[in-house]
């Protein structure tokens, strides 16, 4: 059972691809600029240019540095008009009507996957559709959770050192504001996009310096739809600073307990939240990271895979 998926978040992507080993499909993902010229990926569009074809289509790969251990089976154009397909996978709004038309074109069922926060979908296209954001449910559509894993608890070997994986996070503004504050008094490091600190590759990589720290600091404005970071600080059992409002209503709101799973800002003032850090016992501190790890073992993954395969239509091999 073939199946085409857009490729734009490795951590999404790599969600996909354990879907598909649960659901026994053959994942391809497009390669080549026909797919741009021929109006099917439109993802950059807004940018009145084709920067971002040209950084997915425009030359192939076989892995992603973020996965490298899950191989990436690509497609061009020609080679998929050739081809049968079950399902087609768009991940944003900008390629959705173009893989939705060329999904008719080959006679398959048109899938969008909603992660982002604020994301919209065209219920009007009658698409199946696979949301782990906040985004309501007003067509067929089932909710759940990117698998992401196995990820092992972490034991902590730090009670006051932070990181942030925030992308961007200088331009975060007061978010950014108080993380200087509070790197005035214990180590924050900084990683991600624009982070002084660096981007890291692979994933395990990124667990593993998660799991050298004290503390996720993640303080994002907008949240998240789903959010692979937040949920890799849960699964490797590291509590959160931040402010809870943000994820309020969202995916992963359940990881925001004051004094339990995290240090909300939105109760305690940076300096205030800096002397719990510092103060807190090994013991205490334990405490919290075991109750965030608790809070991601909420998931099941394999439920999950149960209700998309039913929602699908999908018979899965005991």
């Amino acid at each position: 059972m073939n199946v085409l998926s857009d490729r734009h978040h490795a951590g999404l992507f790599h969600s996909i691809q354990r879907l598909a080993v649960r659901m026994g499909w053959t994942l391809y993902t497009p390669v080549g600029m026909d797919w741009w010229t021929q109006r099917y990926w439109r993802f950059g569009e807004g940018y009145g240019d084709d920067r971002l074809a040209r950084q997915y289509l425009a030359h192939d790969f076989d892995v992603d540095g973020e996965f490298p251990d899950w191989p990436i089976r690509t497609v061009t154009l020609d080679q998929a008009r050739a081809m049968d397909w079950a399902y087609v996978i768009a991940s944003v709004p900008d390629n959705e009507d173009g893989f939705g038309r060329f999904s008719q074109e080959q006679g398959a069922q048109f899938v969008m996957q909603v992660g982002n926060t604020g994301q919209w979908v065209d219920w009007l296209r009658d698409p199946l559709v696979l949301s782990s954001s906040e985004m309501p449910i007003t067509g067929r559509g089932i909710v759940y959770h990117q698998e992401m894993g196995p990820i092992p608890f972490m034991e902590p070997i730090s009670t006051s050192t932070a990181a942030s994986f925030v992308n961007c996070m200088p331009s975060m503004g007061r978010c950014w504001d108080l993380l200087t504050e509070a790197s005035a008094h214990l180590p924050v490091a900084v990683y991600g996009i624009d982070g002084q600190d660096g981007i890291v590759k692979p994933n395990t990589a990124l667990l593993d310096i998660m799991s050298r720290v004290g503390w996720g600091w993640h303080d994002k404005a907008q949240g998240d739809g789903f959010g692979h970071v937040i949920h890799s600080w849960a699964a490797v059992g590291r509590p959160l600073v931040g402010h809870a409002s943000h994820y309020r209503g969202k995916m992963a709101e359940h990881f925001w307990q004051d004094g339990i799973t995290c240090i909300d800002l939105d109760r305690h003032t940076v300096d205030e939240a800096v002397d719990m850090m510092l103060s807190l016992t090994i013991g205490e501190h334990d405490l919290m990271c075991h109750a965030i790890r608790r809070e991601f073992e909420t998931i099941d993954y394999d439920r999950e895979g149960s209700e998309i395969a039913r929602f699908l239509g999908v018979t899965v091999a005991a």
